[in-house]
């Protein structure tokens, strides 16, 4: 069965795209077998995996896929193999800055990324969407595929206001579709040693159980990764010091994605 796990949070600069990446690498590294896929118009998943080119001169596109252009072809069409990584990735085109009003207008608009995906053999064990940081039409898509989602938030009191704006979207959802979108995990990311950032992440886990018991921390050296187009488990370190804090990264990935191997199996204990 392919999981397919929708990474969303409408508030930028939470660090939603390195965190796709580099949980599918972990979770390639684990040996499963995975697929992401860049929803995002701005398209940087696409280029933080190093397939620029692909965003701006693509022939066959998600766009096409998710509109039903003609000559659109089929999802593996649209997916391209990474050289270095261990993933495949469907990469963005610039075209989805179109994607939010073309959808609007098309019948069953929720439910075209679902119908692209069905497409998909069981070549792959995990599908991550990395969605836009908008709460509009491709989100809508992304969860209605997906039926759950990893919310990465940042230990400040402006990220606890978005998720709460989040949760709204996915009821309403929820509601439109009559379905239910399952909170995987709300992973706090980018943080900072600070007392407020504490005090903010205490406050998070009294209230949020999916809340995960560890952090991300803000690491110059994921923003680096990210520019040379490779996840942390394929950066090359330039010293001891690099490498040491290299293989910190790599064991909190490690164990995100050991955390989401063991929910989604207990959400499906449950079903």
């Amino acid at each position: 069965m392919t999981e397919i796990i929708a990474i969303g949070n409408q508030k930028g600069g939470v660090g939603k795209t390195t965190l796709t990446i580099n949980l599918g690498a972990a979770l390639a590294d684990h040996g499963e077998r995975v697929l992401l896929i860049d929803l995002d118009p701005q398209g940087h998943l696409t280029e933080g995996v190093g397939m620029q080119e692909i965003y701006l001169h693509a022939q066959q596109t998600l766009y096409n896929g998710l509109v039903g252009a003609k000559g659109a072809g089929t999802i593996n069409d649209l997916i391209q193999r990474h050289p270095t990584e261990n993933f495949a990735v469907i990469p963005a085109s610039y075209e989805l800055m179109l994607a939010e009003q073309s959808l609007y207008m098309a019948r069953n608009r929720e439910h075209k990324l679902k119908a692209l995906l069905t497409q998909l053999t069981d070549e792959f064990d995990w599908v991550l969407i990395d969605c836009p940081p908008v709460l509009g039409n491709l989100t809508d898509n992304a969860l209605n595929a997906a039926r759950q989602i990893i919310i990465p938030i940042q230990a400040e009191a402006t990220s606890v206001r978005a998720l709460e704006l989040l949760f709204d979207q996915i009821e309403s959802v929820e509601r439109g579709l009559n379905i239910h979108v399952r909170v995987l995990a709300v992973v706090p990311n980018l943080v900072l040693d600070s007392a407020m950032a504490k005090r903010i992440l205490a406050d998070l886990r009294q209230s949020i159980p999916a809340l995960t018991p560890f952090e991300l921390r803000k690491r110059v050296m994921l923003q680096e990764a990210w520019s040379r187009g490779c996840s942390i488990f394929t950066y090359a370190a330039k010293s001891h010091a690099e490498e040491r804090t290299k293989r910190e990264l790599i064991d909190v990935y490690r164990q995100l994605a050991e955390f989401v191997i063991d929910r989604t199996r207990e959400g499906e204990s449950h079903e």
